[in-house]
């Protein structure tokens, strides 16, 4: 009969949509520039121990290089194409979606086309603001929270637009920042910019709810970190990931 027949449709496209959960991806590809160069350790390792062992990560992160400069970038291009990545990564300089939002969304952009006909799935890396504001261009972010503020709406933005997923780092550093200010202030190595060990680990645990949809929580390892600072930020990673 007819109603039977729509009846078992209706039943069997919630059962595909919510019984069966995605497959975790084998083949990641990072892209960015030293502040992917400065978690690729720990993200690494965390991920080692974690259930997610045999997954294997890339990284592309010269030094200071802008998402212009991999657009460009023979092996960047050549390693979307044809490296077969589930996910790709994508880092812009740490200061540039903040002072060039209009190049910063055009060259994503580009790279999204790109990571479309890859059929790879496209996440953009949040970055955090500098400790004491982008001393270069103190006039426009004189302090951290104006850098973070403006980094985390272009990086949302140019998602959206995308429609592509955000890995919150930066929104995490924020709420450690708030609710640990020795440990907000550690997460920085000694030049305000760049991530300590500390700053690391909390970038992974970032990564690994955002890449597995898993719970960072659950995770034994620590690195370096005392039992008490590594609770704290596996739960900001957990709360910034889920609101």
């Amino acid at each position: 009969m007819p109603w039977r027949r729509d009846l078992f449709l209706t039943l069997l496209t919630l059962f595909l949509g919510s019984g069966c959960s995605a497959k975790p991806p084998e083949k990641i590809l990072f892209i960015g520039n030293s502040y992917t160069g400065g978690i690729r350790k720990m993200v690494t390792e965390l991920i080692k121990q974690s259930p997610h062992s045999e997954t294997l990560i890339s990284f592309i992160n010269p030094g200071g290089k802008t998402l212009e400069f991999h657009l460009n970038n023979k092996r960047t291009i050549d390693e979307i194409k044809h490296g077969q990545f589930d996910l790709i990564v994508l880092q812009d300089q740490s200061q540039f979606p903040a002072l060039f939002p209009d190049r910063f969304e055009k060259a994503a952009l580009a790279l999204d086309e790109i990571i479309d006909e890859s059929e790879s799935k496209l996440i953009f890396y949040e970055t955090w603001g500098r400790r004491d504001g982008d001393s270069k261009n103190q006039k426009l972010f004189p302090t951290y929270d104006s850098m973070q503020k403006a980094l985390s709406k272009n990086y949302h933005s140019i998602a959206q637009k995308c429609g592509a997923d955000v890995a919150p780092v930066g929104s995490t550093w924020k709420m450690v920042r708030e609710k640990n200010p020795k440990l907000g202030n550690e997460l920085y190595r000694s030049d305000g910019s760049h991530p300590s060990e500390k700053g690391a680990y909390l970038a992974a645990c970032v990564f690994y709810i955002t890449l597995f949809d898993e719970d960072p929580r659950k995770l034994k390892f620590n690195g370096e970190l005392s039992t008490a600072e590594a609770n704290l930020i596996k739960a900001a990673a957990f709360s910034t990931r889920k609101n």
